[in-house]
């Protein structure tokens, strides 16, 4: 998939106008999704200049096995850096006797739990250049929103067979929610996302909270994104 989505955009650009490979696409979508994907691109630039707190608490068949924080601010060259908050508790499970399939069954856990979280960040917040891929190549249509908003529902956006609903405001073109339903692995292991977004008093917007839902394994993942302050010149 990603290989494929690579070499879509070396052919095809990430500009619109004027791409070779982009399919015949309703104007009206095109002219939406462009403002709406030029909005987030804007809002992810201006996030360079702030820091702030991720919070993930994992739950498995309802009792919290962990939580963490972690400070986030972007480095000089545009990296995304994560460091861990000296107030972060991680909640360990009981001590048992040491056993090897015991031992297998918690690592496959980990492993589990450990792919839910990267399955958020593959998804949210959306990436503007894979948005534009995606309409160039005729993966997204209108789909329904309340009073005063509009959404774009993509097909096949990050693997084979998902979707991703994106509900954004009219006016502004600002995101406001998220619904996307995946897999982890295989089909046979279903996975829903909920996103909301919000903006800071400047007008950038940003992932406020991810809720994912493993139902195979009743695992849930909430990322919480909170105090969002600016960086001093």
């Amino acid at each position: 998939m990603i290989m494929r989505y690579a070499a879509g955009v070396l052919l095809c650009g990430l500009a619109l106008q004027g791409a070779a490979c982009a399919q015949a696409v309703d104007p009206n979508l095109v002219r939406e999704v462009t403002a709406v994907r030029a909005e987030v691109a804007h809002s992810r630039l201006a996030l360079r200049r702030y820091t702030w707190t991720e919070t993930t608490e994992v739950s498995v068949k309802g009792d919290i096995k962990s939580k963490t924080a972690l400070s986030c601010i972007y480095d000089s060259s545009g990296e995304l850096k994560k460091t861990p908050l000296d107030e972060s508790k991680q909640k360990q499970a009981p001590s048992v006797v040491s056993k090897r399939p015991v031992n297998r069954k918690k690592g496959d856990m980990q492993d589990y739990i450990e792919r839910s979280v990267s399955m958020i960040h593959k998804y949210v917040p959306p990436k503007p250049e894979l948005v534009q891929y995606l309409l160039e190549n005729g993966r997204a249509s209108f789909g329904p929103a309340p009073i005063g908003q509009s959404s774009v529902v993509f097909r096949n956006y990050y693997q084979d067979g998902d979707s991703v609903k994106f509900v954004f405001d009219s006016a502004s073109r600002t995101l406001k929610h998220a619904t996307i339903s995946t897999y982890l692995v295989t089909p046979k292991d279903p996975v829903t996302l909920e996103a909301d977004f919000e903006a800071l008093p400047d007008g950038v917007n940003h992932l406020t909270t991810a809720l994912l839902n493993a139902s195979a394994k009743k695992v849930q993942v909430k990322i919480s994104n909170t105090a969002y302050q600016q960086l001093s010149n």
